[in-house]
């Protein structure tokens, strides 16, 4: 895993709940954690951008027998929401990209994170 260089602390409350400080200043965000990449990125969401209704549906999914078992993301993709939607799928458009140097991205955008000084490759097949 790589070494990050933002704050963040995790909560004595819920799985998959950390305060991340997201714009460099000092500030920590409590955010819900979807996933995390071998490479350092953490997938996750704001929870102060949720209004009650979906607060009380994360805190659902965060109080499951299993959410200590599994990462956020593999229980929003077994779980239907009382609206009759997925999850997941209710959720990703929340999601942002928090690279280990402390960028925040739009994981949508066409853009991903890296570790820093390692240089990526891509191989090229001619014909």
């Amino acid at each position: 895993m790589a070494e990050v260089t933002y704050k963040h602390e995790t909560s004595r409350e819920y799985p998959h709940i950390e305060w991340l400080e997201l714009n460099a200043d000092g500030i920590l965000h409590e955010c819900a954690i979807m996933r995390r990449d071998p490479t350092g990125n953490v997938l996750f969401f704001k929870t102060n951008d949720l209004d009650e209704i979906d607060k009380r549906r994360l805190a659902g999914i965060l109080m499951d027998r299993n959410a200590r078992s599994f990462e956020l993301w593999d229980l929003m993709a077994q779980k239907t929401l009382g609206n009759g939607m997925n999850a997941l799928s209710y959720f990703h458009q929340l999601v942002r990209q928090l690279t280990p140097n402390g960028r925040v991205l739009d994981p949508r955008s066409g853009q991903i994170g890296g570790q820093s000084g390692v240089q990526a490759t891509t191989a090229v097949q001619t014909a």
